[in-house]
């Protein structure tokens, strides 16, 4: 692995003179051009760009930020190494190399395969480059295990990091934008605007047990859209903007995710497009909170809702949760560092402060250090108006309010 990112630095710039690989966009000190359906989003310090399409389940991203030097350049990478070491386990990783670029900057690289908590297999690559007193770090994270769709997403670093440079302010050209501006943002509700639905139609998340790979039981998470399409699951890091029409047009996207719907008062015959006789029957109740075997309950939008209640973040004596007050605060009792990866704080994870916001299914942290974080947030449509929920989604995640008891 080291060898062959070696390679593409050092070659991927001379052979970026074919194209208009030109930077169009800047960030920070950061001059590159914006990869092709990419999707930018600013969080605090850092900014990140989303592949798009991303399969069920999986992530991938480059990430950009900067530091303070720490004495010098070398020392300043291991640091930065070492915080993202410490964020994963069962590393297998390079060591560190130097490296002169061809656009003229100086820097350390590193790469590794390493497991998250839930056991999902990343392929990591950190870069820090010197520009002036600043250390520019450059991280191309993924866990997608199909190795066709990661060698796509790969060429598609490759030529960004060929093409990378660093600079003062390109005239003209506007920085990544900050979701919290704009439409699809949560000072905007233009996503969230009720639907007259025609009969027989669906729009939104709802979730049900069914069983998982493993043969035990899990939630599962059904997207429905009016136009009698269906998707399993939801994206993880967020829904503000989800195009769901291209997502399920992809041609990476699995087609036994994919399906069309029909609804027969209370059933749902759902038809999936891998293959013809894929079919599968379950039920819904709309007035249901609790979902059940085969019977999926909608989620609510809550946009702009607050609400209350002490979430735990996976067993009860684990001694890590999620408390949010109804005044739009939260308090995060080391959970965040280590479901919103990566973070350096991830063996060590904190006590955090700050102000929450839903917007388009998604829930914001505005942590009080000035950073910002978001998971896409489902919670049961029947208990929107009584301030509290029996359990709450975050990502793939579910964390269950520490007075609710399932029942058998």
């Amino acid at each position: 692995m080291r060898r062959f990112f070696l390679v593409c630095i050092l070659l991927a710039a001379a052979g970026l003179a074919a194209q208009d690989s030109r930077p169009d966009t800047q960030v920070g000190n950061f001059l590159f051009k914006m990869p092709n359906g990419w999707n930018p989003q600013a969080r605090g310090d850092m900014t990140f760009l989303y592949a798009p399409a991303p399969p069920p389940g999986t992530l991938t991203y480059i990430a950009l930020g900067a530091h303070d030097l720490d004495t010098d350049l070398e020392k300043s990478f291991n640091e930065l190494w070492t915080g993202y070491k410490n964020t994963y386990r069962g590393l297998q990783g390079e060591q560190i190399t130097p490296l002169h670029a061809k656009n003229g900057y100086e820097a350390y690289y590193a790469t590794a395969i390493a497991s998250d908590q839930n056991g999902a297999r990343w392929h990591l690559f950190v870069l820090g480059a010197l520009y002036k007193k600043r250390i520019e770090a450059v991280i191309f994270a993924s866990n997608v295990p199909s190795p066709t769709m990661y060698g796509a997403y790969e060429k598609v670093f490759q030529t960004f990091l060929g093409g990378l440079s660093f600079g003062e302010a390109l005239p003209g050209v506007a920085a990544v934008p900050d979701p919290a501006n704009g439409p699809g943002s949560p000072t905007s509700t233009d996503d969230d605007k009720p639907h007259k639905l025609p009969p027989g139609a669906l729009e939104g998340v709802y979730a049900g047990f069914s069983l998982n790979a493993t043969g035990g039981v899990s939630m599962r998470r059904l997207h429905f859209n009016p136009d009698g399409w269906v998707v399993k699951d939801v994206p993880q890091e967020g829904m503000i903007g989800f195009d769901f029409t291209a997502y399920r047009n992809d041609r990476n996207t699995n087609r036994s995710w994919v399906g069309r719907y029909r609804v027969d008062g209370n059933d749902i015959n759902i038809v999936w497009q891998d293959y013809a006789e894929h079919r599968e029957l379950i039920k819904r109740n709309e007035i249901s909170g609790k979902p059940a075997w085969d019977v999926y309950i909608p989620m609510c939008r809550c946009t702009g809702k607050k609400f209350s209640g002490k979430y735990n973040w996976g067993v009860a004596g684990s001694d890590q949760y999620l408390q949010f007050f109804p005044d739009g605060t939260f308090i995060d009792h080391k959970v965040t560092d280590q479901m919103l990866v990566p973070s350096a704080f991830y063996e060590h994870p904190r006590i955090l402060r700050g102000t929450y916001q839903i917007q388009s299914q998604t829930l914001i942290f505005y942590f009080s250090d000035g950073r910002r974080g978001m998971r896409t947030f489902i919670a049961p449509k029947a208990q929107e108006s009584q301030g509290i929920f029996d359990w709450i989604g975050l990502g793939w995640q579910t964390l269950y309010e520490e007075h609710h008891q399932n029942a058998p």
